[in-house]
């Protein structure tokens, strides 16, 4: 699948899974309202138009984590989505180089803030120390 005009104003290629195309298929064919526009991802509440930055995206999260009674964190918005991939890629131990491409991260220390939460996993793999207890 291609992503158009990222953050970083690029275009990138990212992988679709089966389960995911045959969900998008589904919305296209039987879910997305009627529109002249060639976008994907229509806002549903009239005026139906194209989704148009972040924020629309930002209150649909926030919309569905109160109807499931989530409690919600801090900081809730697109970002949260992205920042729960990674979070699962990194507890899965999938490569860093992997998630840096996935999320379009140049540089592998941008990703490597996902993997602060992982330190139970850290102590999995951690040296002992030389002459201590592990």
């Amino acid at each position: 699948m291609i992503v158009r005009q990222t953050k970083s104003k690029r275009d990138r290629v990212v992988p679709l899974l089966q389960e995911a195309g045959e969900a998008l298929a589904d919305y296209v064919l039987h879910a997305r309202p009627k529109s002249g526009s060639q976008r994907v991802f229509l806002q549903h509440l009239p005026p139906v138009r194209p989704i148009e930055g972040s924020s629309i995206i930002s209150r649909i999260v926030r919309t569905a984590l109160e109807r499931a009674d989530i409690v919600l964190p801090p900081v809730v918005g697109a970002h949260l989505i992205r920042h729960s991939l990674a979070t699962q890629l990194v507890g899965q131990r999938r490569p860093i180089n992997e998630i840096a491409d996935l999320l379009g991260h140049r540089s592998i220390d941008t990703t490597a803030i996902y993997v602060k939460v992982a330190l139970p996993q850290l102590a999995d793999v951690a040296l002992p120390f030389p002459g201590g207890a592990r």
